[in-house]
């Protein structure tokens, strides 16, 4: 297993912008998640007690260790990346034996669910830029995510956009909740989903 590092370095920093300006599309923000952050996230997802998690669109990793610091150490983690550049730095600086780098849309993780996981993911958390994939796109991750969580399951999505996400968790969640994160660079908004709707 790993530590978790410290705050994430200028190279990843530099590493992220430069993603950023080149494929904005798919990175969706300028700088890594502080720290701080990402160990919200992980206390939202409720990730100290879960024994399998998925992340979606890890980036430089500044989530990935802030979530394998708190998982137990029975857990699992899956994390689906898409951009190539990210994909080889996760593979060069997470070494940890319940990590999994699937480079993979989030979209595929009921596959993953079905061969891994049956009883379902404890906990979804996600960084991908939603208002930046689209409503087909994001309608398609959600419910993806809602299908695959075990009862009890909790989605957390870091988003930049203030509106954006909200309508496409109501049309899954019973439970959808906002949490400002103001004095990250830049401010974020942390959602939360919970209580799966079921068909009727």
């Amino acid at each position: 297993m790993s530590g978790a590092p410290s705050e994430p370095s200028g190279v990843a920093r530099w590493d992220f912008l430069k993603a950023y300006i080149s494929d904005w599309h798919t990175v969706g923000a300028v700088a890594p998640t502080s720290r701080a952050v990402a160990r919200k996230m992980a206390s939202l997802g409720g990730v100290h007690y879960a024994r399998n998690i998925a992340e979606f669109g890890p980036g430089t990793g500044a989530i990935t260790h802030e979530l394998l610091a708190a998982l137990p150490a029975d857990g699992r983690m899956w994390a689906f990346e898409v951009y190539g550049p990210f994909v080889e730095h996760l593979r060069k600086t997470v070494h940890d034996a319940r990590f999994t780098l699937l480079e993979r849309s989030a979209a595929d993780l009921g596959e993953i669910r079905r061969a891994e996981v049956p009883t379902g993911f404890d906990a979804v958390i996600s960084s991908i830029p939603f208002s930046l994939i689209g409503p087909e796109g994001t309608r398609e991750v959600v419910r993806a995510v809602a299908q695959n969580l075990r009862p009890g399951g909790m989605f957390v999505a870091l988003q930049y956009h203030p509106t954006f996400l909200r309508p496409y968790l109501l049309e899954e969640f019973e439970q959808v909740r906002r949490n400002p994160y103001l004095w990250n660079i830049p401010p974020t908004l942390l959602l939360t989903g919970r209580g799966v709707r079921r068909p009727t």
